[in-house]
């Protein structure tokens, strides 16, 4: 079983919410099927899914395998590919 610290995970989500807050509003459209909200950001992410808050609401968007910490970063960018 694959492990994510909260430390990893607050780290990651601050840098999205940051630097990558498209990315993040993509992966809520996309894979969270959520096409209206008024703002979004990545709350949480695990070795099995991310959780994004948009307008008070929450959406867990679940990986295709499970990942390490070693492995979000990859993860992450594909799934940005594989929309674009």
């Amino acid at each position: 079983m694959k492990i994510i610290s909260s430390k990893t995970s607050e780290r990651v989500c601050k840098h999205m919410n940051k630097d990558h807050i498209e990315s993040v509003h993509k992966y809520l459209r996309h894979y969270g099927k959520i096409s209206k909200f008024k703002e979004a950001y990545l709350e949480e992410i695990s070795s099995q899914f991310m959780r994004i808050k948009y307008d008070g609401k929450y959406k867990i968007i679940n990986f295709k395998n499970e990942i390490s910490e070693e492995e979000i970063h990859e993860t992450l960018v594909s799934m940005i590919r594989e929309i674009e």
